[in-house]
């Protein structure tokens, strides 16, 4: 294996940068809340021809930089990847990306997360208390099942550790004998066709020291863009549902199965649905009916029969959403729909944070202590 490194040191004081003055203010966030400027970020893996090019944005004595290998092969490539001055944890590439299954048996445990929002020290505290992960960031959870039920991207100002992070847990998970679903969100849509409403200034910043459109960060010339687009955004474990959004009528009564859904979604990733597109592919890509926008589970929109209908659809007993914020893992229409989006920025400096853990069909809320209590 041939490597090359190269340092591009960049001789500008990046907080007054030039280079940025075309960026436009991003309205989903006043001033105050979204004042983060180009900083250290990734690495980005990106293929480009034969070549496998890793770039890095670093801190140097000379302020940023951007730290480029280039590979000839994936076999043993390791890859750092740093939170901050003690923080990190190192991967290797996988050698291939399948789709992942719409339908899994149920194990003995799962924890369920979601809308980290690219909030990796939360991500770590939940992950660590309830004994997922040690505190060098590696799988500790046997043969459990960790479920992430989408938003890991946006708001916050670690989203690529946070999704090296899930990448890494992925492949250790699997040589335990346990499993690691990524569920995508509506903002793991959002930033795969180029919506950047909810991107921090940071990573704008950071695409153009890299030379690179924001899109082309993750699409699928890139490692994480591959890897994302072969993730679901509804899967059935046992006969829990796990959905970002949740299941709307209009969607149960499509005809569509949970892996037609899935095979819809994936086919439109990157693109905007538009009058040309059948009524099945608007249906699981509205922001109004589709599987990681629908918010009606949480807002009790529809009636009890109306839910029976969908679980019977669905053949569930149980849906798991994100999504839509709720003050503490909560139940709705008779304990079939679990509302577990919670607002871990600020739970995390209270150092109160919550996720829900199955264990032998028994539903728990955990906390960051690994302090567990019955939800029913």
């Amino acid at each position: 294996m041939k490597n090359i490194f190269r340092l591009l040191i960049l001789a500008i004081l990046i907080s007054n940068s030039a280079a940025f003055a075309h960026i436009k203010e991003n309205k989903y966030f006043n001033q105050e809340e979204d004042s983060s400027k180009a900083s250290m970020d990734g690495p980005y893996v990106f293929y480009k021809g034969d070549s496998i090019v890793v770039s890095s944005i670093v801190m140097t004595g000379s302020g940023l930089a951007v730290n480029e290998d280039v590979f000839f092969d994936k076999s043993n490539t390791k890859l750092t990847c740093s939170i901050d001055d003690r923080n990190l944890f190192h991967f290797e590439l996988m050698e291939d990306h399948e789709i992942q299954p719409t339908l899994y048996p149920l194990p003995e445990k799962i924890l369920a997360i979601s809308d980290i929002e690219g909030n990796i020290f939360a991500f770590k505290s939940i992950l660590e208390g309830s004994g997922v992960i040690d505190k060098n960031y590696d799988w500790t959870f046997g043969n459990g099942h960790l479920v992430l039920v989408g938003d890991f991207f946006d708001r916050g100002f670690n989203v690529m550790e946070t999704l090296w992070l899930i990448y890494k847990l992925e492949q250790e998970a699997e040589a335990a004998g346990g499993k690691v679903h990524f569920i995508l969100g509506n903002h793991e849509i959002m930033n795969l066709y180029n919506d950047t409403r909810y991107v921090r200034n940071k990573y704008i910043e950071n695409a153009v020291l890299l030379n690179e459109p924001y899109i082309n960060l993750f699409n699928e010339n890139t490692e994480l863009g591959r890897w994302l687009r072969t993730k679901n955004v509804i899967e059935k474990i046992g006969d829990i549902i796990f959905v970002h959004g949740g299941i709307s009528t209009d969607l149960a009564v499509s005809g569509l199965s949970l892996e037609e859904i899935n095979q819809k979604v994936r086919e439109n990733i990157g693109k905007r649905t538009d009058s040309s597109d059948t009524e099945t592919v608007r249906l699981a890509n509205s922001s109004k009916t589709g599987p990681y926008w629908y918010r009606g589970l949480i807002k009790e929109e529809i009636s009890q029969q109306e839910m029976d209908q969908i679980l019977k659809y669905a053949e569930a007993k149980q849906i798991v959403v994100g999504h839509s914020l709720v003050e503490e893992i909560s139940t709705f229409y008779q304990n079939s729909v679990i509302g577990i989006d919670l607002d871990h920025a600020e739970n995390i400096k209270q150092n109160k944070m919550h996720a829900l853990w199955i264990e032998n069909g028994v539903f728990y809320v955990i906390d960051n202590n690994g302090v567990k209590i019955k939800l029913m």
